[in-house]
């Protein structure tokens, strides 16, 4: 993977580096992509040259040492680098110019992207790791002349959306009447004339729950649609009108509940009685499990150590009766991923679940979305690379909205090479749901709206998660989302695929940038520009004082003590006063 090179200004004959690194071995992983956060190049050569840079990073190292390298290479006429000490150090100043943060970056960072942070925690609804960074650009931007930097921000835009959809079921006809098909029947009526009572559900769309019961119960002996199957159409259709393209993840294998992960198996008790309510329904009714589905029990109870998951979790739709659906979906814009069952346990499985829905699209750059949010880290992200994926979306939350990964950027987990992250914000059972922060839907938008002011604040990318039967009865969740998407067209947001994205993330990571400066003409040249890909131009900016520029080859916006314009391959400024 190319990162971005740091930026070089040519002043009076000095070529130094902006920003360079300093951190000690066990560091060296997480300090990479932290440069990848901020825009900026991390170099394990450079750890020998620091001399050559304006501003070091530090972190886990002896300043004694780090004195001796500035020393054996002296910056001519140059004021001794500023030294950012972002962790724990040793030894005492030797007359180096420091300035200390509070937090310890490299510990919390490695923290926050690979475990992440519980949702009992405080401040989650914060992006304490963008926070920290952004603390970082503040010192840059005021101590370093002329300070290049690559906003997570796309040219023309103020932020990035992404909007996801889990596809758990495709209709209620092809369910069994055991718990989660009796539990829309008890949502439609006794749940939601609660939520009436309470105002969270309007008269009309109370008795069209009751009516789409009925119809459902026509639709299980042949007669019409039920509500579920009209569902995806209806979510499909708001996309189309609001212009707007989604990432729908589907369930690679039907009867499947998967494996259940070690930290939920102190709910056993719990879950066993579940388990046994659902086979006392499916016997109640003359159903039975599926035989592929026995034949799984079958070899879960060989090894002791694996737990399935509870039997609600499985789906019942074959993705292979799809086929058509998914490729007229690719061929519209959207994207088809996979709703992970077993890939976080072990990379076999995310292969064949890879590999059963790439089949159907011809699409090889795809991503999951585990099925109830099941993960295991750091073991799970391994296993979704080296299943073939492009992304994985699953680091989120089900009871809150927020930051587990303290993080609006999309990013590498420090233990994958190819492998994205693409954090979840925002999902609609956690604000919703009844089980979770059950708000109405005026209180759920207002509880989600200040993760796309963070984004306006500070860039990257907010992620959406909007299940297909939220669209109609007994739900009715379709409007917080449309008002999200009207919200971020407001904002200026870009809203597209991930896999879009992603493409423009690794842009930003690849851009080498460098400037010159003779008199007032100043050169900005860029490398790694996109190749005819339909995706946003990457923003650069330049922090210098705005009136001082009389002229550039390229359009420009003006900031508070700053330029932004579009990379292109060279872009001149003429600039009043010495550089």
């Amino acid at each position: 993977m190319s990162f971005l090179n740091e930026a070089h200004g040519t002043i009076r004959g000095s070529k130094l580096g902006q920003v360079g690194f300093y951190v000690s071995e066990p560091l060296k992983t997480v300090y990479r992509e932290i440069a990848g956060l901020l825009g900026i190049s991390f170099d394990e050569q450079d750890q020998q040259r620091v001399s050559s840079f304006e501003t070091i990073l530090v972190d886990g190292i002896s300043l004694a040492h780090l004195d001796s390298l500035i020393s054996i290479f002296p910056r001519d006429n140059q004021p001794k680098p500023l030294i950012l000490v972002c962790g724990p150090v040793i030894g005492e100043n030797p007359g180096l110019r420091l300035k200390t943060f509070s937090f310890n970056l490299g510990q919390e960072g490695t923290r926050l992207l690979m475990n992440g942070r519980e949702h009992t925690e405080k401040q989650v609804s914060e992006p304490t790791l963008d926070l920290m960074l952004e603390e970082i650009r503040t010192v840059l931007r005021r101590e370093v002349k002329n300070y290049i930097e690559l906003p997570p921000i796309p040219w023309g835009y103020s932020y990035v959306m992404t909007l996801t959809h889990d596809i758990d079921i495709l209709s209620l006809k092809e369910m069994p009447i055991a718990r989660t098909f009796l539990g829309y029947c008890y949502r439609s009526s006794v749940l939601n004339w609660k939520r009436w009572r309470c105002e969270k559900v309007h008269t009309s769309e109370f008795y069209r729950s009751i009516w789409e019961i009925a119809r459902t119960g026509a639709a299980k002996v042949g007669l019409g649609q039920d509500v579920w199957k009209r569902a995806l159409p209806a979510l499909l259709e708001l996309e189309k009108r609001l212009g707007v393209r989604s990432s729908l993840y589907f369930m690679p294998f039907p009867n499947k509940a998967g494996i259940l992960p070690e930290s939920l198996r102190k709910d056993k008790d719990k879950i066993n009685h579940n388990n046994d309510n659902d086979k006392d329904n499916d016997q109640g009714t003359g159903k039975s499990q599926d035989k592929g589905e026995t034949e799984k029990q079958i070899n879960l109870k060989r090894d002791k150590n694996i737990e399935s998951a509870p039997a609600n979790r499985a789906s019942f739709y074959d993705v292979r009766n799809s086929k058509e659906l998914l490729n007229s979906l690719e061929e519209g814009g959207w994207e088809v991923g996979v709703h992970g069952i077993d890939a976080w346990h072990d990379a076999r499985a995310a292969r064949k679940e890879y590999s059963r829905v790439a089949k159907l699209t011809g699409q090889d750059e795809m991503g999951v979305r585990m099925h109830w949010l099941y993960f295991q880290s750091p073991d799970s992200f391994q296993s979704l690379e080296e299943g073939g994926f492009q992304y994985d979306a699953t680091f989120g939350f089900n009871e809150v909205v927020g930051f587990r990964a303290g993080t609006l950027q999309p990013y590498h987990p420090l233990n994958c090479q190819n492998l994205w992250e693409l954090p979840l914000h925002i999902q609609d059972g956690a604000l919703l749901g009844e089980e979770h922060l059950d708000l109405n839907r005026e209180d759920a938008f207002l509880r989600a709206k200040p993760i796309l002011d963070w984004a306006k604040r500070l860039g990257g990318a907010v992620s959406l998660l909007w299940h297909n039967q939220s669209f109609t009865a007994p739900r009715f969740w379709g409007t917080v989302y449309e008002r999200l998407i009207v919200q971020g067209r407001e904002d200026g947001a870009w809203i597209a695929i991930p896999r879009e994205v992603l493409h423009w993330f690794t842009l930003r990571r690849q851009c080498e940038v460098t400037l010159s400066i003779e008199g007032t003409r100043w050169q900005i040249a860029v490398t790694s520009l996109p190749k005819d890909q339909p995706i946003p131009l990457v923003r650069i900016r330049v922090h210098l004082d705005p009136q001082r520029v009389r002229g550039a080859s390229v359009p420009y916006e003006v900031g508070d003590g700053y330029l932004d314009f579009p990379a292109q391959a060279l872009v001149t400024l003429d600039v009043e006063g010495e550089g």
